[in-house]
């Protein structure tokens, strides 16, 4: 920032304070008056360089400068010099305001003293110079009127703002530049600034193009020798800031009636207490009016148990931090009820202060609803437990009584066919007592079932004279109720006979199972290393029970079946898609 300019007129000088009263800036006279460098100035504050016990001095006076009703200040006060004795000073103070009408800075224009005194013996004619400076330097349009509302002068901003000079203002009264809503109340301000008092007010202006302008002004009254004889006036222009304020009230206007309208329940928050609710709101809280829910604090209506995970998520919400885009939460009403909502907030502005908005979206009906569900789904589950307990019984009972049947015959033949019997209807019981165990009740992790399976097979088998080794590799994968059934059987019928066929003669034997799921098939391979298939073996001549049963079975999965063997051993291959 450079410096102001120099006076205008011998023993005329100026400077500026911000609102607080620091030193922002002062013309070279003002300096070389008081002795200190620009810098040296802009160090200190109004009340060192003007003796602070001035009774009129405005930065003594408590909130005076920023005060609405500042606008302007007239004063004598000593000013202490870097050095010598204090200089008398007549002081005008201009308040600056900014574009949205906040204070800015104060401009100050002075003189000495006995300057001022020889001022005040000047009669109407000759005043204008006294206050040149003010004119040539104010940052805002000022004017001067006569008693009869005619220009008299006008600063270079006046004329910027009203689009004249000041010479062709001169013997015009301010009606033309006033338009007709305004007019009447200006003059009966002009009347009262007439009769001594200051008026402040706002008025569209016309400028010499015809453009409407928002003006504020304020009028104050000059007095010569004791008595009025003109009116001085400020204008500032707030066309920008009353287009702002119009378009923000219209917006506020807007999103007032589009709330208060919403079918949904919105609410503003402060520190957690309602500021704001629309009628859709106080429905939900049960509330017969906004009245009786404004200044309540939401945590009154949460579960208590969710009362802190609430205040977390507003803490964050207040500090800019991310969220999760929707809290789920128990509401307890005013009218009694328990209601389940889901909340969506954002932080917002409201009336000037930082708020929270929420809209809440009443769930209660789905969350009952969702819970009807579940009860029902938790009784279903228990059912067909119940069921695949009961079933995985009466196949153990069965299994049983083919044991008891076993154990009373003598024929080799005859046990055999019972064992195989008990085997197939072990596998589907263990396939029951697998579902009774999972929560799916409907898919079964089938890998562990196989080892299970195998392992029953080998317990009936594995007491002869061959020690037959079990090794796996199988991917992990699912089966239902439908596919694990045939799957199981099928299992069963090739590793059966594995053990019955397979190792004749061999004191050591393996059994391979792989399972590999790919492409949405899953190949299921069982191998032996014994001492393979008859020769001339053809699956589909084979009139055994169990073949028939692999391939029956087989159809039912949709997959196919195949048998190979040579010197290694003999492979038996399921694929199907599982």
């Amino acid at each position: 920032m450079g410096s102001m300019e120099t006076q205008v007129n011998s023993g005329f000088y100026n400077c500026k304070f911000d609102v607080k009263g620091q030193c922002l800036d002062a013309s070279n006279g003002f300096c070389d008056l008081l002795g200190y460098d620009i810098e040296d100035l802009k160090q200190l504050h109004f009340n060192e360089i003007f003796l602070p016990e001035a009774a009129d001095n405005p930065f003594i006076l408590a909130n005076r400068i920023t005060s609405p009703e500042f606008r302007e200040f007239q004063c004598e006060i000593p000013a202490k010099p870097k050095s010598g004795p204090p200089i008398q000073l007549d002081m005008y103070l201009v308040l600056v305001r900014d574009a949205s009408g906040s204070p800015d800075y104060v401009v100050c224009h002075c003189q000495p003293a006995d300057n001022a005194d020889e001022g005040e013996q000047l009669d109407d004619s000759v005043m204008d110079p006294r206050f040149r400076l003010l004119y040539q330097h104010n940052p805002l349009p000022v004017f001067h009127f006569d008693t009869e509302g005619q220009f008299i002068d006008a600063n270079p901003r006046f004329e910027d703002l009203s689009g004249y000079t000041a010479q062709e203002l001169r013997d015009k009264t301010f009606a033309p530049f006033i338009a007709a809503k305004d007019l009447d109340r200006v003059w009966r301000y002009f009347e009262e600034t007439l009769s001594g008092e200051t008026r402040e007010y706002d008025i569209t202006g016309i400028t010499r193009s015809g453009e409407r302008r928002e003006v504020h002004i304020t009028n104050f009254p000059l007095i010569t020798n004791g008595e009025v004889t003109g009116v001085l006036g400020i204008a500032q222009d707030i066309t920008d800031r009353k287009e702002a304020e119009d378009k923000l009230r219209e917006s506020e206007e807007r999103w007032q009636r589009l709330v208060e309208d919403n079918p949904q329940p919105i609410q503003i928050t402060q520190d957690a207490k309602i500021i704001f609710i629309n009628q859709a709101g106080v429905d939900l809280y049960g509330a017969e009016s906004v009245d009786e829910l404004i200044g309540k604090s939401v945590y009154e209506f949460s579960d208590p148990d969710q009362v802190d995970k609430i205040k977390r998520r507003k803490n964050r919400l207040e500090q800019g931090k991310p969220v999760e885009e929707v809290l789920e939460h128990k509401v307890n009403c005013l009218d009694g009820e328990e209601r389940y909502v889901e909340i969506y907030s954002i932080p917002t502005t409201y009336k000037g202060k930082s708020t929270i908005q929420s809209v809440i979206y009443n769930v209660t009906d789905r969350k009952q609803k969702e819970q009807e569900l579940m009860k029902s789904l938790d009784e279903k589950k228990m059912l067909l437990r119940e069921i695949h307990h009961r079933v995985k019984n009466n196949l153990a009972v069965i299994s049983g009584l083919l044991e008891l049947q076993a154990m009373t015959t003598s024929n080799d033949s005859v046990i055999d066919t019972l064992r195989e019997s008990q085997l197939r209807v072990q596998s589907i019981a263990l396939i029951h007592e697998k579902l009774y165990q999972t929560e799916a009740l409907s898919d079964i992790g089938f890998e562990r079932y196989l080892k299970e399976l195998v392992q029953a097979i080998s317990n009936t088998y594995n007491a002869g004279d061959t020690d037959v080794t079990l090794n796996y590799d199988l991917d992990s994968f699912t089966l239902d109720l439908d596919k694990a059934i045939p799957c199981s059987l099928i299992v069963n019928e090739v590793v059966v006979n594995c053990y019955k066929h397979a190792f004749k003669d061999q004191e050591k034997g393996e059994i391979v199972l792989q399972a590999e799921v790919d492409d949405s098939q899953l190949v299921l391979t069982i191998k032996d290393n014994g001492t393979g298939l008859p020769e001339g073996f053809d699956l589909e001549k084979q009139d055994s029970l169990g073949l028939t049963l692999i391939q029956t079975l087989a159809v039912q999965l949709e997959g196919e079946v195949s048998f190979s063997s040579d010197q290694n051993g003999t492979a038996f291959s399921l694929n199907f898609e599982p």
